[in-house]
């Protein structure tokens, strides 16, 4: 095999420009394409970069406003804790008031309620005592009863002062003195309380007699600007005032 150099030298010369060429029209642009895409990788990077910081920075500044906000809201409610503590005990209070108002009305409603329905019973009561002993009575009284208080009505009028008794009789002057009895008198016994009611206070101008059964027994006596009463009905009313009386005192 022979060797030639012009073959040589005219592929050594294809080699060299088909470098040149290569060099020329594919590594060279090749180089700055890679160059440009790692110039915009490293800005994308850059950007990429500057964006997180600028997002960490945004983060920590909220977080910051939140702790701000959140300091600014345990001041506030440090701050109004004391007022909202005095309003809740006012509200507490008030209603422990108006608790104990509506359980003091309750208690004076239901005492008043006890001692009507007490006084009513009570009264009731003193009525049907009343009625009972009436009825008793009644029973009891008698036309001859009334003697027994003609010397009740003389011994009130004798154990009267002097001075008592002429004020009684001066009061008649004129009028008529009436004697009112639960039963009619007979004629006698009319004449009997005539002599000695004459004897005691005079009545010049006379004695009328009439008769009331409400009286039960017993007798009226009526001057004019005074009564002497002195029978069971105004006994029993007496009674019963008494001891309405004595229910009041205690």
């Amino acid at each position: 095999m022979n060797f030639s150099w012009w073959t040589f030298a005219l592929q050594a010369t294809n080699f060299l420009i088909l470098v040149w060429l290569l060099g020329r029209f594919l590594f060279k642009p090749v180089s700055a394409m890679i160059a440009r895409r790692k110039e915009e990788i490293a800005s994308g990077i850059a950007v990429a970069s500057a964006e997180k910081q600028k997002a960490l920075d945004l983060e920590h500044e909220l977080q910051a406003q939140r702790a701000g906000i959140e300091a600014e809201r345990q001041k506030a409610i440090e701050e109004q804790r004391p007022q909202l503590a005095a309003e809740r005990q006012r509200t507490i209070d008030e209603t422990r008031a108006e608790v104990e108002k509506i359980h003091n009305q309750a208690n004076t409603q239901l005492s008043e309620e006890r001692a009507a329905a007490t006084q009513e019973l009570f009264s009731r009561t003193v009525e049907l005592a009343m009625h009972l002993a009436e009825r008793l009575l009644r029973e009891l009284a008698l036309p001859s009863t009334e003697h027994a208080f003609l010397i009740r009505v003389l011994d009130y009028l004798d154990r009267l002062p002097a001075q008592e008794r002429a004020a009684l009789a001066s009061q008649l002057g004129a009028n008529a003195l009436l004697v009112t009895t639960a039963h009619t008198l007979d004629a006698a016994e009319e004449a009997q309380w005539n002599e000695q009611l004459q004897k005691r206070v005079g009545a010049a101008a006379g004695i009328k007699f009439n008769s009331d059964p409400a009286l039960i027994a017993g007798a009226k006596i009526t001057f004019p600007s005074a009564i002497l009463r002195f029978n069971w009905h105004d006994a029993l009313l007496n009674a019963v005032q008494e001891i309405n009386r004595n229910e009041h005192a205690s």
